[in-house]
């Protein structure tokens, strides 16, 4: 069980979750992240992909919002909890309930990029990859 939840700590803090977005700033803790939309010329997306992919990412989300405003809560009880040396056993409680939702996040993260990879041709997934690594070969240099 320990090494699960190391395993899980490393996936979801140390693997980037960039699989159909792009971190463009940081303020303070807020991340403004640029969807793979903000690239439809670079991709030359047409009028239907762009239409599919603007839904599945909407759908992504609104699931995820809802996540995200329960994480949000149980790290606040958390923290509490860990200020005033709580309970282990409600500590551990807290914990897991957290990782499972930060999991359910991820896979719907990863749901939603494979959905978007099969709108795509093999040439835009392709150079979809490229920008995601950030490889992008400037016109003319």
């Amino acid at each position: 069980m320990f090494k699960t939840v190391i395993l899980l700590i490393i996936f979801i803090f140390i693997f980037p979750l960039n699989l159909f977005s792009q971190q463009v700033s940081q303020r303070k803790s807020e991340v403004v992240r640029k969807t793979i939309l903000d690239f439809k010329d670079e991709l030359k997306l047409n009028e239907e992909q762009v239409r599919s992919i603007k839904k599945i990412i909407d759908e992504f989300e609104v699931k995820n919002e809802g996540l995200f405003q329960k994480v949000s809560v149980l790290d606040k009880e958390l923290k509490e909890l860990l200020e005033k040396e709580g309970e282990l056993s409600e500590i551990k409680k807290k914990v897991r309930e957290i990782f499972s939702l930060r999991a359910e996040m991820v896979f719907n993260e990863i749901e939603a990029g494979r959905k978007i990879d099969k709108v795509l041709n093999k040439e835009q997934k392709e150079r979809w990859k490229q920008i995601r690594r950030g490889n992008i070969k400037k016109e003319g240099g």
